[in-house]
């Protein structure tokens, strides 16, 4: 038997990593965030959301900004 995991509407995670749901299809765009479309709405298995956070280091774009310059304020904003 196989375990079913969580799946989370962009717009749920969106709100769990400060963000918007455009930024979120981006990460999943990207290969960030592991994202499938059924039935005309994007879902993100919760441990996907999980594994981002924890290499974020709980921030919602640790692993975009390569400098201060990608959004001007080093990811302490919500420039993702």
């Amino acid at each position: 038997m196989t375990a079913q995991v969580e799946q989370l509407t962009v717009n749920e995670v969106a709100i769990a990593m400060k963000t918007t749901s455009m930024s979120v299809m981006m990460h999943i765009k990207r290969g960030l965030l592991a994202g499938e479309e059924i039935e005309g709405v994007w879902y993100v298995p919760a441990d996907s959301l999980a594994s981002y956070l924890n290499k974020a280091g709980g921030g919602a774009h640790g692993s975009l900004c390569k400098s201060k310059s990608h959004c001007g304020q080093g990811c302490s904003s919500s420039c993702g």
